[in-house]
């Protein structure tokens, strides 16, 4: 049945990761999940927890201490660490043995929001989980916001600098290229004229979204230069991005208005093994600063 109007969109279930590999704890927390609408992704091991956490960015991680590679505790950790996780994402570590206030210190110390030992009581951990995930959902609202560009609605210099860590964090641990474009259409005479410059940033933004695949990050770094992180492509690739952006930004062009002249820079890492997120972009700015109108350069790693 198609929606209508009046009928406000379906939210996607919140996703918890469990990583257990007892399959009846695992099982009893899938039961009491279920009954509660959420999505269920399990791990066996601490390093399936890492990949997959990084993978799915789930909203809520439920950890055994004593899983059978790395230690919950350790999980944990490095969870804490992980741009995509970072300390605003709720994690729960659990265990069947001992609950005494040392473990409950280590859990703590590691970064857990609670600890719940097993047979678990379900009321009083869907309760919580119900809490934590309410709790993330504000501090989520307040990061967007934060990290917003207002007059566009993306991500401003702040919020470039987060993605561009969790980008480039991601592609290192999976061994893929990224590439970095800035896009410019500015001039000393349209950034004095503010209001067309509005207009034109306006265009330039929504031939960006028209143009990015589902996986990109795009950011305003001034009023009028944009800037896209582009997961798994290569040079080759975003040279077709750019060129795709240019027929976009075209086909809206109103008729007999000005074409806009863009300037392009390109930063493309095959495997930005010890590259800086900042690195990335700045490269890329470097070479928006040789390029023209009609040639886009590109750096290559």
């Amino acid at each position: 049945m198609s929606s209508t109007g009046n009928t406000p969109e379906a939210r996607p279930a919140p996703r918890i990761l469990i990583a257990n590999d007892q399959e009846w704890a695992a099982r009893s927390l899938e039961s009491i999940l279920a009954v509660e609408g959420y999505e269920v992704v399990r791990a066996y091991t601490g390093r399936q927890a890492l990949e997959r956490a990084t993978a799915l960015a789930p909203d809520l991680i439920i950890l055994d201490i004593q899983l059978p590679d790395i230690s919950g505790p350790d999980v944990c950790r490095l969870l804490r660490d992980d741009p995509v996780i970072g300390p605003g994402t709720p994690i729960i570590l659990t265990t069947a043995g001992s609950s005494g206030r040392s473990r409950q210190a280590e859990a703590l110390e590691a970064g857990a929001w609670d600890f719940a030992t097993q047979p678990f009581d379900g009321p009083l951990l869907t309760l919580r989980i119900r809490n934590f995930l309410g709790a993330k959902a504000i501090l989520s609202a307040a990061r967007r916001e934060a990290l917003v560009d207002s007059e566009t609605g993306l991500y401003n210099r702040r919020g470039l600098a987060l993605k561009l860590g969790e980008v480039t964090a991601g592609a290192r641990r999976r061994r893929e290229s990224v590439a970095c474009l800035v896009v410019s259409a500015g001039s000393a005479e349209l950034v004095e004229a503010v209001n067309a410059s509005e207009a034109l940033a306006a265009s330039l933004a929504q031939a960006i979204r028209a143009t990015v695949r589902g996986s990109d990050i795009v950011g305003r770094l001034s009023p009028l230069d944009f800037v896209i992180v582009a997961p798994t492509l290569n040079r080759d690739g975003a040279l077709s991005l750019v060129d795709r952006f240019q027929r976009a930004l075209a086909a809206a062009r109103p008729p007999g208005a000005t074409a806009v002249p863009l300037r392009a820079g390109i930063a493309a890492m095959q495997e930005p093994d010890n590259l800086a997120p900042d690195d990335l972009l700045d490269r890329a700015v470097s070479a928006l600063d040789w390029a023209t109108t009609d040639r886009p350069v590109t750096v290559s790693h």
